[in-house]
């Protein structure tokens, strides 16, 4: 049987009740994440799973909300005995940044290395590969390929369609506007895990009304996603990483049931489904 836990659905406004974006999945002897977003660590503690036992990361794109715990977890995983490279797929730019980070920790790093004096430095390596929507991973009995989404200006940005064990589907929108490739990767899917725009409410004194427009123009409003989730025939509509993360569900259900007649689901935070 494999799983799809979603450790966090929020955004980058701060909520007690929707960590940043991360969904797990596990398949077999297999676990892995897509994103790391604020509180990814302590979520999979909250699966009784150590940050040791992930086994890749993937990276829809290079927003802060979504890479922002990337050292958290590889600290956190060295901590409780990783014992191989830390490997990260991810969008052109994700190496660069992570070895940013690393530098920006290294006297802390080798201060701590050095009076912790754990046994285990193969840890502390890494594997970063840059992906583009030619790129196919295979892992066990996981494929995976990147769906080139409409995140602009924030490019490369990808989706992913996963398959396990060449049974079961679905499709994993990362942020995006209604976006073509993804609503052709989604024909006929188990299961799209979407994002969703619920709609801001303007409050002058921390944004403009183009602050509006421009944080709107580049996610997927309700009535999107329903016509997308229609027109790609999904067999069930999971939503995620809602904008704001504290929204009026009942509209929200109703908008997209008006051009979706699937399950559809408001995820929520450590939200389980079986595939």
């Amino acid at each position: 049987m494999s799983e799809i836990i979603l450790l966090g659905t929020g955004c980058p406004a701060p909520s007690h009740e929707r960590f940043g974006p991360s969904t797990l999945i596990s398949s077999e002897n297999l676990n892995f994440l897509i994103d790391a977003g604020s509180g990814v660590t302590q979520r999979l503690s909250e699966c009784s799973i150590l940050p040791s036992e992930i086994d890749f990361i993937l990276i829809t794109h290079l927003h802060s909300d979504h890479i922002v715990d990337l050292y958290q977890l590889f600290i956190s995983g060295w901590h409780t005995g990783r014992d191989i490279p830390f490997k990260i797929y991810g969008p052109k730019g994700i190496k660069k940044y992570f070895e940013t980070i690393l530098e920006a920790y290294k006297q802390e790093l080798n201060l701590r290395k050095d009076w912790e004096a754990r046994p285990n430095m193969d840890g502390l390596t890494y594997e970063i590969f840059e992906i583009d929507t030619k790129s196919l991973i295979y892992i066990n009995d996981i494929e995976i390929t990147p769906i080139e989404v409409n995140h602009l200006p924030v490019e490369p940005a990808f989706g992913y369609k996963i398959t396990i064990n060449k049974t079961k589907t679905f499709v994993y929108s990362g942020d995006t506007s209604y976006s073509k490739n993804l609503e052709d990767a989604s024909n006929n899917v188990d299961l799209l895990i979407h994002e969703l725009y619920a709609g801001l409410t303007f409050h002058p004194e921390r944004m403009s009304k183009e602050t509006l427009e421009n944080v709107k123009a580049y996610h997927s409003t309700p009535e999107q996603v329903g016509k997308l989730a229609s027109k790609a025939s999904v067999k069930k509509l999971i939503l995620n990483h809602f904008v704001p993360p504290v929204f009026d569900e009942k509209v929200v259900l109703n908008k997209i049931q008006e051009f979706y007649k699937g399950e559809v689901t408001l995820g929520t935070d450590l939200l389980k489904i079986e595939l």
